[in-house]
């Protein structure tokens, strides 16, 4: 049961963090004045994609 609980919290943390990164970080640096370029805004992205994917990866490991 804990480790159910467990895993749930990853899945949260990785729901949470993947929109954040994915979406606001990129918004917020332009915000700052930083020139994007497409190839690093698709790497954001991913890096978002891929916290999610690994949060889940996780939980089916703890579960």
């Amino acid at each position: 049961m804990d480790m159910d609980v467990f895993a749930v919290g990853l899945m949260v943390v990785g729901l949470v963090f993947a929109p954040v990164v994915g979406f606001f970080y990129p918004s917020w640096l332009r915000m700052k004045g930083e020139e994007i370029s497409e190839k690093k805004l698709y790497g954001i992205r991913a890096l978002g994609i891929g916290v999610l994917l690994l949060m889940f990866v996780l939980a089916q490991l703890i579960r």
